[in-house]
């Protein structure tokens, strides 16, 4: 600055001490550090610190389709590259995602992935490695090459104190199968993570993620998941599909030669069983719930429902015994208002989270009654259409108890003087004695009108939860 006064009057932020700035710097993004550490040398130093390298997530671009017979390499820019060499002996909490289909590694990754795999003590891992494979793409396309996979799995043979592994996907190619790529076989054979594994999810994917409709989730026989977790006797969280569960697998985790099991997370993966019988909801003895919560009276389920599955096939599973704590509708499923009866009437003490990111209707009963009989119900997510009122009545009904409570501003519906009008009436007088069209009226209030009623809503619920709230835009 030319100004002298200027300059002395703006605050010296050199003088801040490295603990400082690491903590500023922890909360940008990569690219953001990058930029900051240009500026200056003690800020280039700060840059270098191994604890801002312990959590990293590497995100790589693949292909967009795998039955092309020339490989493709994955995307990784030299800086990118420059940064795994230099800093990937301290990652202790990775994410590794490959975007599109997993084909080929470049060489010279190959190399780094593979010297960071030996040298890093991973604490954490999720690996994503590219699109799940289907029965389809194993038909007609072409599986990544032997070495790349290999790198991958290096991570997790290679892992001596890893407490929490996260296989999103993985090249499920019986051309690949073998015991240094399956990534089943590859955990099998690691006897140290026998001992520190705690957190094991398999295939699992968020609310709103798409996952292949019919993916190949094991190669061979089912019993193959049996022997995997088997190894794993410290395990507490465990998140698994349905295909992957039997009743003979939840009496062993119930086994008392194992650590307790705090948390079973389902993930419901329903087709119809005369076309595809792997994918029926399986059929789990009310004793083998009972003796889980025997071995731990804090046992509880999350169960995430992928798909469209009737209450009908969901009731071998969801009996009275399972101690349900969280409900997940994704963005593709839908929901049965007969499972929504059953979980504020089986599962009112235990419910604690009910999230649906699907489009829903005329459930609005049905919300109401689970926010009121639900006595630990402490989340609530709702993407589909809901009235205002019912939105306030949640509120009230929860109050301070709701830490999280999130509707949809576009799929929120505000009264109108014409709701009650019969549905068979085309006309109708309105408050000015004007006759105009009912549904047309019901749909499409004016937007003023509809802004008042929204902020009406909108104080009264924040008034309820006892902290400022709003809808999604």
């Amino acid at each position: 600055m030319a100004n002298s006064e200027v300059d002395s009057s703006c605050p010296d932020f050199s003088n801040l001490p490295d603990v400082a700035w690491v903590r500023i710097m922890q909360s940008m993004s990569l690219s953001e550090r990058a930029k900051v550490a240009r500026t200056c040398r003690l800020l280039n130093e700060v840059f270098n610190h191994p604890s801002l390298w312990y959590s990293q997530k590497l995100n790589f671009m693949g292909e967009v389709h795998n039955w092309s017979r020339k490989k493709q390499n994955i995307f990784c820019t030299p800086f990118y590259v420059e940064l795994i060499k230099r800093f990937g002996k301290y990652f202790q909490n990775l994410t590794i995602k490959i975007d599109g289909h997993f084909r080929s590694i470049p060489a010279d990754l190959q190399d780094i992935l593979e010297e960071v795999a030996n040298r890093c003590r991973l604490e954490t891992l999720t690996i994503e490695a590219g699109t799940i494979t289907s029965a389809f793409h194993e038909r007609y396309g072409f599986p990544p090459n032997y070495s790349a996979v290999k790198v991958l799995a290096n991570f997790v043979q290679k892992a001596f104190r890893m407490k929490y592994l996260h296989i999103k996907s993985w090249p499920m190619y019986n051309q690949i199968d073998t015991d240094d790529c399956n990534i089943f076989k590859v955990l099998v054979l690691n006897e140290k993570l026998r001992e520190t594994l705690e957190t094991l999810m398999l295939f699992w994917v968020e609310g709103q993620e798409w996952s292949e409709r019919e993916p190949i989730l094991f190669n061979g026989d089912p019993t193959e998941i049996l022997k995997v977790v088997e190894g794993f006797k410290y395990l507490t969280t465990l998140g698994i599909r349905t295909p992957m569960i039997s009743d003979e697998l939840l009496q062993m985790l119930a086994s008392i030669d194992r650590s307790k099991l705090q948390l079973l997370k389902i993930f419901v993966h329903y087709l119809d069983p005369q076309r595809q019988p792997l994918f029926a909801i399986p059929t789990i003895q009310p004793s083998t719930w009972q003796a889980l919560s025997r071995r731990n009276p804090d046992f509880r389920v999350e169960c995430t429902i992928f798909l469209n599955t009737p209450n009908m096939e969901l009731s071998n599973l969801l009996t009275p015994n399972i101690p349900l704590s969280a409900l997940v509708y994704t963005k593709y499923s839908k929901i049965d208002p007969l499972t929504l009866t059953k979980v504020y009437t089986q599962y009112k003490e235990t419910m604690t989270k009910f999230h649906s990111y699907c489009d829903s209707y005329f459930i609005d009963n049905e919300l109401q009654e689970m926010a009121q009989k639900c006595i630990n119900l402490s989340e609530i997510i709702y993407h589909g259409e809901i009235h205002s009122n019912t939105v306030v009545a949640i509120a009230k009904a929860r109050g301070k108890f709701l830490t999280r409570f999130e509707v949809r501003e576009e799929k929120i519906k505000v009264p109108t003087e014409f709701d009650d009008v019969d549905e068979d009436d085309v006309l109708a007088r309105g408050r000015d004695g004007q006759l105009v069209l009912v549904n047309l009226m019901k749909f499409h209030m004016p937007e003023e009108q509809k802004q008042e009623v929204l902020q009406t809503m909108i104080a009264e619920v924040s008034e309820a939860l006892g902290t400022p709230w709003k809808p999604l835009k």
